[in-house]
């Protein structure tokens, strides 16, 4: 009788085992809310919290705050000192949210980040920088704000008109220059706000607009680097060269597919979308867009 319970409480223990290594159903659904991943920021950054600091800290209603503390029972648990603590899976839980990639931010298997392209593209990823943030970065601003304006002024070197990822040519209009330069600008923030409105109106996600827009700059990097490597093109005059020609359009190609993925990052680490979702939304833009500069260049 006594091997047989012993048995029964190593089979208990291995069950328990298993079920804090695997996450619990609802795992995601109790992370898809703002309130409920600032919750657990704010007991994970501390090692605990008390029910006065997250009142004071998420300025929201007494009977909220237990609404989403219930949702994350499985992720936090009050000790007999009142205070809130994680548990295992609530500590994996915060790790994920606070390196903003893994398998809340991203529902990609470890057999897709095996793939070459991947890989490269998450090398190329800022990560750090394209991160939710409670108190505005500085650096990224200035580094957005540099973005901005060298695309705006390349593309008015260049005798370009940005249209989302893209770039098309104009006919000589009296203050070209100045045009392009504006419509860079201009391009910027109208094509955030179709993300943005996507977002609302068909996923129903609603956070975290202004971290995404103080990183949205970062998307249109790899534009930035391609219109000053096809400006210095320009300047040598070797565009009109075959060979040299070839090279900037495989050039733009690359970094197209870069910013493409940026921009799929960006969507799936601030909106939290499905990352087939945020592929979908930025396909069908760049292949909308892609048509509009076709419709107009006839």
């Amino acid at each position: 009788m006594r091997k047989g319970i012993k048995i029964n409480t190593e089979n208990e223990s291995k069950k328990e085992k298993e079920r804090n290594q695997e996450p619990e159903p609802n795992f995601y659904y109790a992370l898809g809310h703002k309130i409920r991943r600032r919750i657990i920021e704010l007991i994970g950054e501390n090692g605990f919290s008390s029910f006065t600091v997250l009142k004071k800290e998420l300025n929201v209603s007494t009977g909220t705050i237990y609404h989403h503390l219930d949702t994350l029972s499985t992720l936090i648990k009050q000790k007999s000192d009142k205070k809130y603590y994680l548990t295992e899976l609530g500590i994996r839980a915060y790790d994920s949210i606070r390196n903003n990639i893994g398998s809340i931010s991203f529902d990609i298997s470890k057999k897709d980040y095996d793939s070459f392209l991947l890989k490269g593209l998450m090398y190329l990823t800022p990560k750090r920088i394209m991160v939710k943030t409670n108190k505005p970065n500085f650096f990224v601003i200035i580094l957005s704000i540099m973005i901005l304006i060298s695309g705006g002024i390349f593309c008015a070197l260049n005798g370009l008109y940005p249209f989302f990822l893209l770039f098309g040519t104009i006919p000589e209009i009296p203050y070209a220059p100045f045009f392009n330069f504006l419509f860079f600008l201009f391009n910027f923030f109208v094509f955030f706000c179709i993300i943005e409105a996507i977002s609302r109106i068909f996923y129903k996600k609603k956070e975290n607009s202004k971290e995404f827009l103080s990183t949205f700059a970062i998307i249109f990097l790899p534009s930035a680097l391609y219109l000053i490597i096809h400006y210095f093109f320009l300047v040598l005059m070797v565009i009109e060269i075959t060979f040299v020609g070839i090279l900037d359009n495989i050039i733009m190609i690359i970094f197209q597919v870069w910013s493409l993925w940026l921009l799929t990052y960006g969507i799936v680490a601030y909106k939290q979308l499905r990352i087939e979702n945020a592929l979908i939304i930025s396909l069908l833009l760049h292949y909308g867009g892609f048509s509009l500069i076709l419709i107009i260049s006839i």
